[in-house]
């Protein structure tokens, strides 16, 4: 599954991630037990550097239309150039209302 991650306040997505797995910690994880992990040929979309911005919440937009705030908790690079990490999930992932 693919997905965008924008910046609060921000239309245009800061990445977008071509593979993600949605990972559920077991019970030691209380507070926040859902994790993301990626991968993407870009992890900086735009002219924003997303690695400089783990301390702000940002909104994931999952392609079958889940939303979620994330946190970047990791990332770094594999053996073929691409952006690997992992995504902490803050609150629950939802359907938005649609209107």
């Amino acid at each position: 599954m693919k997905a965008m991650m924008y910046l609060e306040g921000k239309d245009s997505p800061v990445a977008v991630l071509d593979e993600i797995k949605i990972i559920e910690m077991n019970d030691n994880h209380r507070e926040s037990p859902v994790r993301i992990t990626f991968q993407s040929k870009q992890l900086s979309a735009s002219k924003v550097m997303t690695e400089l911005y783990r301390d702000a919440k940002m909104r994931l937009k999952l392609e079958d239309g889940r939303e979620c705030t994330v946190l970047l908790q990791h990332s770094s690079l594999d053996m073929e150039g691409r952006a690997v990490g992992v995504l902490r999930v803050m609150g629950d992932i939802v359907n938005p209302v649609s209107a």
